[in-house]
C-alpha cells in the first residue's frame, strides 16, 4: 500500500499550457506525448477524470482515455463512457457508449456515438429519459438529435416514445426544453367538442425573452362560433412594482350570433392590475408606507369573460375598476380612490353613477392633555358622476375624543368617545335641490374587560363589554341614498372574544360572540356568533351565524369540517349559506382523497346547490404517480350558470377527463365522451 501511495505522487506532471494534473501508477513520456496506464487520475479547474488508460499529447492538447471512463465537467455535467476523445484547450470531446447527465437538466441521455462542445451536444442512436437509468418507465429513442447548450433545448429525429420497453408513439421530429428555466414556446393546447359551439381548440404561445416579463397569447377557434385572440403579458417594472395587462378579442359568426340574440357580433376588452410600493416614499424618508393599486377593467359585454381562457362564472352585471393610492407615516394618512362602474345589463352606461375622484386625510389616534385622552380625524371627498341624471360631491368630516380609564387593578376598562359628524353636499343637474348638509354627534360608552389566566393544562384570555351607542344632537339631512349616508339608532352591544391555549401555546379554541339591541325600538337587530375547534393538527372544525332579528332570519350560516386522521386520508365537508342584501345561495361541499401508496391515491367531491336541489358539480377519479410521469382519469359532471350578453344561460357539461403527463416533457389532457349543453335560463 505504501508503495501504491509513492507511485501515484511521484508520477504527477504538471503541463502548463492547459494546466492539469495527471496521476496514474505507470507514467511514461516520449517526446509530446505521455501515457498513463491503471488508476488514471486528471484533474484540472474545468475537468475531474478517471480512467484505465490515457494518452495526452501536449502538442494538440487532446487526451484519449479507454476503458471505464467517468468525466465531472464544470460543477453540473457527469458523463461516463468506454471511449473518449477531448480537446482540452476547446472543451471539444467525442465519445463512443455515452452517459450524459447535467444537475441544471431534468433529463439524461444515452448515445452510442455523440459528440460535445460548448454550445452543442449531438448524439447518434441514442435514448432520453427523466425516470431512472436502469429499466425507465419511459425513454424516446432517437435516431439522430442535439442538444443547444445555450437554452437546453433537445431536438429529437425519428422519435419513439417506449413505456416499459414497448413502443406507443413515433413522431419524425420532437422536441422540448429540458431547462427549469422559462422557455418561450407552445403550451399544451386544449381541444373540445362542444354541442352548441362545434370544436373548440385552443394553442397557448408562451412568449419569455426578458426576465422581467413575459407574454402568452392564446388563439382560438370555436368552429360553429367564431374565432378570436386573448392575450396576457405580466411584467416587473421596477424592484417595487409589478402588472398584469389581459387583451382579448372575439369575433362571431353572424348565424350564431343572431340565432343567440347576442349583444354584440365582436367582443373585447382589456384588463390592467398593476401594484405599485414606491412612487415619492424615497424622497420623504423611511417612516413612510406608500402603496398605489390599479384594478382596471374595459369591455363591451359580459362575453369576453365567458370566452377568455380563465374560467369566470358570475351572475352579476357590473363590473368594478378600481385605483386606490395611500401614503402614511406614524401619524397621518392620506388616500385617493376611484371607482368606475359598467353594468353589462344595460345597452349604455350614461346613467351609471361613477365614483372619481375621492380623497381621503386620517390623522391616526394621539393622546390629547394626558394619554388617558385621545382624539383622531378624519376628512373625505366623494365626487359622484353620471352623464344622464342627477349626481353630487360630498365632503365628511369625522371627529372623535375618547376618555380611557382603568379600575380594580386593571380588572375593569371603561372607555368614552365623544364623536363629532360634519356632511357637506353639492347636487348637479337636480331641479329639486342644491345644496344639503348634516350636523350630527353621538356618545359612545364601553366598558369591557381584558384578562389572561393560566391554569394547569391550559391559557385562556378572555375580553368581554358592553358597548352603549346615544345619537346626540342632529341637524340638517341627506336625502339621496347613494351618498351613503348613515342613519345610527341608540342601540346596545354585547361582545365576548375569547382564546384557549394548550400548555405549547397553541391555539385550541376561539370564540367570538356579539348581540345588537335597538333600545327605543325594544327589539334585538342582530346575532353574531363564530368558533373555531382545533382538536390537533389534524382535526378542525369552524362555524359562523349571522341572526337577523329585523328580518326573522339567518342572513349567513357557515361551517366547515376539515379531518386528516390518518397520513393516507383526508376529508373535508363544509355548508356555506348566505341571505342578505348581496343575494342568496346554499350550497353543501364534500371532498376526499385516500392515498394507497406511493403511487396511487383516489379522490372525489360533491358541490351540492341546496336552493335549487341539484348538484352544481360532482367528480370521481384516481391519480397513478410516479417520479417521472403520472396520470388522471376523472369523470366529472358540472352544471354552470352564468351571464352572457343574450341573458342568463346555464350550461351542462359530463364527461371522463384523462391527463397524463410525462416529466418534463409535457403532457396532454384528453376530454372524451364529453357532453356539453347550453341552455337559457
Amino acid at each position: 500500500m505504501l508503495r501504491k501511495i509513492f507511485l501515484l505522487l511521484g508520477t504527477a506532471f504538471v503541463l502548463n499550457a492547459v494546466e492539469i494534473n495527471i496521476y496514474a501508477l505507470n507514467v511514461k513520456k516520449e517526446k509530446d506525448i505521455i501515457t498513463a496506464n491503471t488508476d488514471v487520475v486528471i484533474f484540472s479547474d474545468f475537468y475531474f477524470i478517471t480512467a484505465n488508460k490515457a494518452i495526452y499529447n501536449e502538442t494538440t492538447q487532446e487526451v484519449e482515455l479507454f476503458g471505464d471512463v467517468n468525466v465531472l465537467r464544470g460543477q453540473n455535467e457527469r458523463l461516463h463512457s468506454n471511449y473518449a476523445k477531448i480537446k482540452l484547450n476547446t472543451d471539444e470531446a467525442k465519445f463512443q457508449n455515452f452517459f450524459f447527465s447535467n444537475n441544471n437538466l431534468e433529463v439524461w441521455f444515452q448515445s452510442k456515438n455523440s459528440y460535445l462542445s460548448n454550445n452543442k451536444f449531438e448524439s447518434q442512436i441514442s435514448s432520453v429519459s427523466s425516470c431512472n437509468v436502469e429499466n425507465p418507465d419511459w425513454e424516446i429513442r432517437f435516431s439522430d438529435g442535439w442538444l443547444n447548450r445555450e437554452n437546453n433545448f433537445v431536438h429529437l429525429y425519428n422519435a419513439k416514445l417506449y413505456v416499459k420497453g414497448v413502443p406507443v408513439f413515433y413522431l419524425p421530429y420532437f422536441g422540448f426544453s429540458a431547462d427549469t428555466h422559462r422557455q418561450s414556446g407552445l403550451l399544451i393546447p386544449q381541444i373540445v367538442l362542444k354541442k352548441n359551439e362545434g370544436l373548440y381548440y385552443q394553442q397557448p404561445i408562451y412568449i419569455a425573452y426578458k426576465d422581467n416579463w413575459d407574454l402568452e397569447l392564446n388563439p382560438q377557434i370555436r368552429a360553429k362560433r367564431g374565432f378570436g385572440l386573448y392575450s396576457s403579458l405580466r411584467f416587473v417594472d421596477s424592484l417595487y412594482s409589478m402588472g398584469n395587462l389581459n387583451f382579448g378579442l372575439f369575433r362571431e359568426k353572424k348565424q350564431y350570433y343572431f340565432k343567440e340574440n347576442l349583444k354584440n357580433q365582436t367582443h373585447g376588452g382589456i384588463e390592467l392590475k398593476y401594484l405599485r410600493n414606491n412612487l415619492i416614499k424615497g424622497l420623504l424618508g423611511d417612516n413612510f408606507q406608500e402603496n398605489l393599486w390599479v384594478d382596471a377593467t374595459y369591455l363591451n359585454d359580459i362575453d369576453y369573460f365567458n370566452l377568455s381562457p380563465s374560467a369566470y362564472n358570475d351572475l352579476t352585471s357590473l363590473v368594478t375598476s378600481k385605483i386606490n393610492y395611500f401614503l402614511a407615516d406614524e401619524n397621518n394618512f392620506y388616500g385617493a380612490y376611484a371607482k368606475y362602474y359598467i353594468d353589462t345589463s344595460k345597452v349604455n352606461n350614461k346613467d351609471t353613477l361613477q365614483e372619481y375622484p375621492s380623497f381621503q386625510y386620517h390623522r391616526f389616534l394621539n393622546s390629547l392633555w394626558k394619554e388617558n385622552i385621545r382624539y383622531s380625524f378624519d376628512a373625505s371627498f366623494h365626487n359622484y358622476y353620471r352623464q344622464v341624471g342627477s349626481y353630487a360631491n360630498q365632503l365628511n368630516l369625522t371627529l372623535p375624543f375618547s376618555y380611557h380609564d382603568v379600575f380594580f387593578d386593571n380588572f375593569l376598562h371603561f372607555t368614552f368617545t365623544e364623536n363629532f359628524y360634519a356632511s357637506f353636499v353639492n347636487y348637479s343637474q337636480d331641479p329639486q335641490k342644491n345644496k344639503e348638509h348634516l350636523f350630527k354627534n353621538t356618545h359612545e360608552f364601553n366598558l369591557y374587560t381584558d384578562l389572561s389566566k393560566s391554569y394547569d393544562n391550559f391559557f385562556h384570555t378572555l375580553n368581554f363589554g358592553i358597548n352603549y351607542l346615544l345619537p346626540g344632537t342632529k341637524s340638517g339631512f341627506i336625502t339621496e341614498d347613494y351618498l351613503k349616508s348613515e342613519n345610527e339608532e341608540e342601540n346596545s352591544k354585547l361582545y365576548i372574544v375569547q382564546y384557549f391555549y394548550n400548555q405549547l401555546g397553541e391555539k385550541k379554541f376561539k370564540h367570538r360572540f356579539n348581540i345588537n339591541y335597538l333600545n327605543r325600538q325594544e327589539k334585538f337587530e342582530k346575532i353574531e356568533n363564530l368558533f373555531t375547534y382545533y382538536y390537533n393538527d389534524y382535526i378542525s372544525f369552524n362555524n359562523e351565524i349571522k341572526y337577523s332579528y329585523l328580518q326573522n332570519r339567518f342572513s349567513k350560516i357557515l361551517s366547515q369540517l376539515q379531518t386528516n386522521i390518518i397520513p393516507k386520508f383526508n376529508w373535508n365537508f363544509s355548508h356555506a349559506y348566505q341571505n342578505d342584501e348581496y343575494g342568496k345561495y346554499s350550497f353543501i361541499s364534500t371532498q376526499a382523497n385516500y392515498k394507497f401508496n406511493q403511487n396511487y391515491y383516489v379522490f372525489g367531491g360533491i358541490w351540492f346547490d341546496t336552493q335549487r336541489s341539484h348538484p352544481n358539480m360532482w367528480e370521481i377519479g384516481y391519480t397513478y404517480q410516479r417520479k417521472c410521469w403520472n396520470y388522471s382519469l376523472v369523470y366529472r359532471e358540472k352544471i354552470d350558470p352564468h351571464l352572457t350578453s343574450g341573458g342568463i344561460s346555464a350550461k351542462n357539461q359530463s364527461g371522463v377527463y384523462f391527463v397524463f403527463n410525462f416529466y418534463p416533457i409535457g403532457g396532454v389532457k384528453y376530454d372524451f365522451s364529453l357532453q356539453e349543453s347550453e341552455n337559457k335560463i
